[in-house]
């Protein structure tokens, strides 16, 4: 059985594809899965077994013409008897329409748009639970004719080239693992909304060097650091992580390594989350229950304030209209002190 499955981005999204990837293989070994992504998210799915990723750049295939000829360049990778969206997406959609005027059995992800527009109502908001990311792939592969329980993590592995440049990248800084904690912080997010103010993440990695013997590495893209620097403000225990330098696999590398993550509802969170790390996810205007809280982590991993104006978006993709921003604000650097402490169970001084 050859199943090709959709899922272009973005780079959180297609992570969490991981853990149902490795459900579905551990139940039928016989499959075979053709993922069609972003080239550069290949090592999240490293050493899953009948897991074929190929990459595309998606800009190269733009308008009803760039969708026929993405459909040329797959077809040959076939033939798929079954072809799994979990994108749900204009193009994915027009695509799957091409195999299914191919006589290709199709099946689509039901991304709860209406579920998810009620929570984010002014008046009259429903905010209930609603199935997490890696439940609806599951659900699909399920009406596809795969049933397959949830499986333990890790649900990532680490490659031997995240490892060499994680090992490289900790040899020029003289840095060896021992008793001090090793924290990641990720400041920023793909949506100002989901950011914390920029002087509470000052604050906070002032409060962890006083607070505890750790050493911090600051996760953030190439454009994004100037502002790691002010963070690091030149502190010998602060380490600054460059994506544009150390691409997606010297990233894993280097959580692989990390006791922890703090950082907002972005895709640093979810992948240290998919490493069966504990994560600190501080969420503001969007909200867990939206289904992209850290896998297996959803009550844990969570620091969020509860007001009736929350969520107010799924993605961060809006403006606060209450104008004070109080789901951000309202969260203390503190706050983040303690449930540190809950995590690595030491006395907490505040």
């Amino acid at each position: 059985m050859n199943l090709l499955v959709l899922r272009f981005s973005a780079m959180g999204d297609v992570a969490l594809l991981a853990p149902a990837l490795i459900s579905i293989i551990t139940k039928y070994p016989n499959v075979q899965i053709n993922l069609i992504t972003r080239g550069n998210y290949a090592p999240f799915f490293f050493n899953i077994p009948n897991v074929h990723v190929t990459g595309m750049n998606m800009r190269k295939y733009r308008g009803l013409s760039g969708i026929y000829r993405l459909f040329k360049d797959i077809i040959h990778l076939g033939p798929f008897d079954r072809v799994i969206d979990l994108h749900g997406s204009l193009r994915s959609i027009l695509l799957s329409l091409i195999f299914r005027w191919k006589k290709v059995p199709v099946f689509v992800i039901d991304k709860g748009r209406k579920e998810k527009n009620n929570q984010i109502k002014r008046k009259n908001k429903i905010l209930a639970p609603l199935p997490h990311a890696v439940d609806r792939y599951l659900k699909v592969f399920e009406i596809a004719g795969f049933p397959a329980p949830p499986r333990r993590g890790p649900w990532i592995n680490v490659d031997s080239d995240s490892k060499f440049y994680a090992s490289d990248f900790f040899k020029s800084r003289n840095l060896k693992k021992g008793a001090t904690l090793w924290i990641g912080f990720a400041p920023f997010a793909g949506h100002k909304l989901k950011e914390w103010p920029f002087f509470k993440s000052e604050n906070l990695v002032k409060l962890i060097l006083k607070e505890f013997k750790a050493n911090i590495f600051l996760f953030g893209s190439s454009s994004e650091e100037e502002k790691l620097n002010q963070l690091a403000d030149g502190d010998p225990n602060v380490f600054i992580v460059s994506g544009g330098k150390l691409g997606i696999r010297g990233e894993l590398g280097i959580m692989e390594k990390l006791d922890l993550m703090i950082g907002m509802d972005s895709s640093n969170v979810h992948l240290m989350a998919l490493l069966k790390k504990p994560v600190i996810g501080i969420y503001g205007t969007t909200h867990p229950y939206s289904g992209f809280a850290p896998y297996n982590q959803e009550t844990t991993g969570v620091l969020q304030v509860e007001l009736l104006c929350r969520p107010c978006s799924i993605y961060g993709n809006t403006v606060c209209y209450r104008k004070d921003f109080a789901c951000m604000n309202l969260i203390d650097p503190t706050d983040v002190i303690l449930k540190i402490n809950q995590i690595v169970n030491l006395p907490s001084s505040w």
